[in-house]
């Protein structure tokens, strides 16, 4: 493996990694703190979104997360960012296998608990965290943030979407980006409040703002009255799906990293 580390002036460092998933390189940056090997926990972007994320989002988070004493990962699905693969082929089934290939990469690093690995999930990338640990004893703590509940519900809020993308085998979104009829056909596969129940006894965080227009707040509501104990859930007053305003988005980290200390260390 190919990377170089940057000097944060602290302890703290960023290095710029990859590993590979069904011949695919998947490009990642993983935050290391000061002393280790620390619990990790690994970010799971939403759709057509990236490792960063929107107004840095993640890199807030993951910095921070660090900070507090965590060895973090996050990296870009296949098709996405900086990962090799084309958005059109991207499915479900594809970013459970390159999660699955995260955690088993991270487990490996000396800089990482093996055993005491978390996820964080934002929109789909939630989902994929459901589904994942659903199947995954790996996983020792999910937190969602801006996470469906019924991605067919959401899919019917846009009429004869589905339809079209069924018919012609491709669907061009307006953020320029492509997708391939069988990310649908993929999803009639899953059951995500089936499968949010199934991550008991292992804890779970469900964190939404309350005028997400993107993914209304009904999905978090059925997600937490799914889960099973331990759970947790954090409504943020009037924020959107991807809390873009400063105090939207660090009461949603600081939240979460309090969460992740109490219920993985470090």
């Amino acid at each position: 493996m190919h990377s170089s580390q940057r000097d944060l002036g602290t302890a703290l460092t960023e290095e710029p990694v990859s590993f590979t998933c069904e011949g695919m390189r998947i490009a990642g940056m993983l935050h290391v703190p000061e002393r280790t090997p620390a619990p990790g926990i690994i970010f799971c972007h939403g759709f057509t979104g990236t490792r960063i994320e929107a107004h840095r989002l993640f890199v807030h988070a993951a910095r921070h997360l660090c900070e507090r004493g965590f060895t973090v990962l996050r990296f870009d699905f296949r098709g996405s960012g900086e990962s090799e693969g084309l958005f059109r082929d991207m499915t479900i089934s594809g970013e459970i296998d390159d999660l699955r290939t995260a955690i088993g990469w991270l487990m490996k690093r000396r800089e990482a608990l093996g055993e005491t690995i978390g996820v964080n999930g934002l929109s789909l990338g939630g989902v994929v965290a459901i589904l994942t640990a659903a199947r995954d004893l790996r996983i020792k703590a999910v937190s969602l943030w801006s996470t469906p509940a019924d991605l067919m519900a959401l899919s019917r809020a846009l009429p004869g979407t589905v339809d079209k993308l069924l018919r012609q085998g491709y669907l061009d979104l307006d953020s320029g980006d492509r997708i391939g009829s069988g990310l649908v056909t993929d999803l009639r596969r899953f059951n995500i409040i089936e499968d949010v129940s199934k991550i008991a006894p292992r804890p779970l965080l469900i964190v939404h703002g309350t005028d997400d227009l993107t993914v209304p707040l009904w999905h978090a509501e059925r997600l937490y009255e799914a889960a099973r104990e331990p759970k947790e859930r954090f409504f943020v007053e009037g924020a959107d799906h991807t809390y873009n305003r400063w105090d939207w988005q660090w009461a949603v980290i600081e939240r979460t990293a309090d969460w992740f200390e109490r219920r993985l260390g470090p």
